[in-house]
């Protein structure tokens, strides 16, 4: 439970602006440095997103209270102005949360009894409650609301000996105007793990297959208009084919490090073969976003019944930050305590294999 600001770095916000856009090169080429494995201290780069998480976060967390604008053309603040009834939500989300197929079908989905419910929360009295000497601002009190009646995993179901699964909802890292953006990031929670790796052939498969301790053979995907989907004409993809081998030493002996041995490949394919589907969605509650929160929940459901078979609700709240009033800071946003944490990218992994278990058994590590 968090009992204050979760983090103020606005007396900063001025230099860190400046520093901002003269080291984020040198920040990046960092960032890549430790996804290779060679920059983080002690034990070896046992798997990507979990490793790479605990080096990566530090930077991002530095880089979070930057203000980098690198598109050549002004950003445009997300605003939500229609809201849609679907099937899964007990409130009407905002209408670009609907954007496509995929994103239509998360949001529709029906989770089985056995979730909690909503609660509702009384702002008029947290604010009064706000007052009293040791009571956090309303924010803090709404979040940790959140937590303790809504936040956690249910699992109804597991399956085992599961070759692939279909990844609904891929997407590329989202830009750092986006995440000092209130609105316009869906699920925050999991779109800022897309920052660990970036959107390419090898690391869209990674996040599944990475022998010996990512089991699933093959991860499929809707086809894309990204550069390593250039010529595929079918409209799902499937990746396959990646392994790894221990590197070696000076000595020729072997190491804790590991080095990509077989290349992962991409095909198209006509429709998906894989039985279960791996999706996410966001979560609106009221005034959630002008509280600086935002909720979201991971979805293991079978492709052809929409039966959902396990489900992980997960909510952050971005503290005020030197991007000034009105932005967020979801790089570094305070989680529930309610989950286990073992790392944003592993706990978005691990997820998968608890619910469907592979052939070979597979683990994230800590």
């Amino acid at each position: 439970m968090l009992t204050g600001t979760p983090l103020d770095l606005t007396p900063l916000g001025s230099l860190l602006t400046a520093a901002g856009r003269l080291y984020w090169l040198l920040a990046a080429a960092a960032l890549w440095w430790a996804l290779r494995g060679q920059g983080c201290p002690g034990k070896a780069l046992r798997i990507v997103p979990a490793k790479v998480f605990i080096c990566g976060s530090l930077l991002l967390a530095l880089l979070g209270g930057l203000h980098i604008t690198a598109q050549a053309e002004p950003y445009v603040p997300a605003v939500w102005t229609r809201f849609v009834k679907v099937d899964g939500q007990p409130e009407p989300i905002p209408e670009q949360w609907l954007d496509g197929d995929e994103a239509r079908i998360a949001h529709n989905l029906k989770l089985p009894g056995g979730v909690p419910e909503p609660v509702p929360f009384d702002f008029d009295r947290a604010w009064w409650r706000g007052w009293l000497p040791g009571t956090p601002r309303v924010a803090v009190q709404y979040f940790n609301h959140l937590c303790s009646t809504e936040a956690g995993e249910w699992i109804f179901k597991k399956v085992d000996n599961v070759e692939g699964l279909y990844f609904a909802r891929p997407q590329g890292p989202p830009s750092s105007d986006m995440l000092s953006d209130p609105y316009a990031l869906e699920m925050p929670w999991i779109q800022r793990v897309f920052l660990l790796t970036g959107d390419s052939l090898k690391w869209q498969g990674t996040w599944f297959i990475q022998p010996p301790l990512y089991n699933y053979r093959f991860v499929e995907q809707p086809r894309r208009n990204t550069k390593w989907q250039k010529g595929i004409r079918e409209p799902y993809v499937r990746l396959f084919g990646y392994t790894r081998e221990q590197a070696r030493g000076p000595t020729g002996n072997l190491t804790d490090h590991w080095k990509d041995k077989d290349p992962m490949q991409v095909l198209g394919i006509a429709a998906p073969t894989a039985r279960f589907g791996y999706t996410w969605r966001g979560l609106k509650r009221p005034r959630d976003r002008e509280h600086g929160i935002s909720g979201g929940e991971l979805l293991i459901y079978d492709l052809q019944s929409h039966e959902v078979l396990a489900v992980r609700r997960q909510f952050l709240i971005a503290s005020r930050n030197p991007r000034g009033p009105g932005k967020a800071m979801w790089e570094v946003a305070a989680r529930c305590a309610e989950l286990p944490r073992n790392g944003v990218g592993a706990e978005f992994t691990q997820f998968a294999f608890d619910v469907l278990q592979t052939i070979e058994p597979s683990k994230t590590g800590e």
